[in-house]
């Protein structure tokens, strides 16, 4: 039964469901932190994602407005926020890399 498997491994299926999305989450998503918040600004649905690791020599293009090219984590918190005036931040109550960049509906 598809509907009881935990992961998606048909396109069609997964862009079915994410059609279907009124949030997109992603929790230490690794390289895939900014295509989250492009695909959810395309939308116009909210998104919060909780980053993790910075992958700087894999996007060699992310850059601040201030110019600086985005190397630390909270570089990326900031490129983060960046990309969408209404976005926020805040922490969890988590141990290791707990900052949330969120926008609301």
């Amino acid at each position: 039964n598809e509907r009881s498997k935990s992961e998606i491994n048909n396109p069609d299926v997964a862009r079915n469901a994410l059609a279907r999305c009124n949030l997109i989450i992603g929790f230490h998503p690794d390289q895939a932190a900014g295509e989250i918040a492009d695909f959810a600004m395309a939308r116009n649905i909210p998104w919060c994602i909780v980053p993790c690791c910075v992958y700087s020599d894999l996007f060699p293009r992310r850059r601040l407005s201030n110019g600086f090219n985005v190397k630390s984590y909270e570089q990326l918190i900031q490129w983060l926020l960046e990309k969408d005036p209404s976005a926020n931040v805040c922490s969890l109550d988590l141990e290791g890399r707990s900052k949330v960049v969120y926008t609301l509906p």
